[in-house]
């Protein structure tokens, strides 16, 4: 009798378990479902004055890209919501910096979180006009890219160290040093705001490496450009 009831114990402990295991897996899949679902719903409209307009990223070599760009001169609500489109369609780009002129909006702003996998607000950093104050005498080289410039990399050299003013959302005024990579990625977005690209701070050496990619760039988008010429 005892034997039976043993029998019974373990088929009840076994049930419960395949069970457990089921239902985990089925509430893993449904989380995976809805971050899923979050991510395609991800706006990327802004509201500029009074009318909502749809932002995207411009490729080179859009006029916009080689124009300067204004200062922002309201810190208000349409100022957030642009920033954080700027942020969202960085993310859905699989990007880590973003200037504003890449979103066809020739105004100051720039956005970045250089730990990409941790999309979280404290990883965030904007800088509305920034202005470079000092740059460092050292240089150094790395590779970079640009949303702007798809399946387009290269070396470039820049100063190491950097200090910067810039404004944030709301309006108040500060000075920062950056180093390493945020030092890298201000400059390049930097220089977005004043009409310089990446491939400018390049050598000839490390662009004729890239010249085939830029021309097929420069016939593919040739209707969004004036002046550019082929490299």
């Amino acid at each position: 009798m005892n034997f039976f009831k043993y029998v019974i114990l373990l088929i009840v402990i076994l049930s419960f378990t395949v069970c457990s295991a089921y239902i985990l897996r089925k509430n893993g899949n449904l989380s995976l479902c809805c971050n899923n679902t979050w991510r395609n719903k991800r706006k990327v409209t802004v509201r500029l004055t009074s009318e909502q307009n749809e932002i995207k990223i411009v490729m080179y070599p859009n006029h916009i890209l080689r124009k300067k760009s204004e200062d922002v001169v309201t810190f208000d609500h349409d100022l957030r919501n642009l920033v954080r489109n700027m942020f969202n369609i960085m993310y859905a780009s699989k990007g880590i910096g973003l200037s504003a002129p890449q979103v066809n909006i020739s105004k100051r702003i720039i956005v970045w979180n250089a730990l990409y996998e941790k999309r979280k607000e404290e990883n965030e950093r904007v800088f509305i006009n920034p202005t470079i104050v000092e740059s460092s005498l050292i240089k150094t080289k790395a590779i970079e890219g640009c949303l702007s410039f798809p399946n387009v990399e290269g070396k470039v050299e820049r100063p190491s160290i950097v200090s910067i003013s810039y404004y944030d959302l709301n309006g108040n005024k500060h000075l920062k040093i950056l180093k390493g990579i945020h030092s890298r990625i201000l400059q390049h977005e930097f220089d977005h705001l004043n009409g310089v690209l990446f491939i400018d701070r390049m050598s000839q050496k490390e662009k004729h490496k890239i010249r085939a990619k830029l021309n097929e760039l420069i016939r593919q988008y040739r209707n969004n450009y004036t002046d550019e010429p082929a490299i």
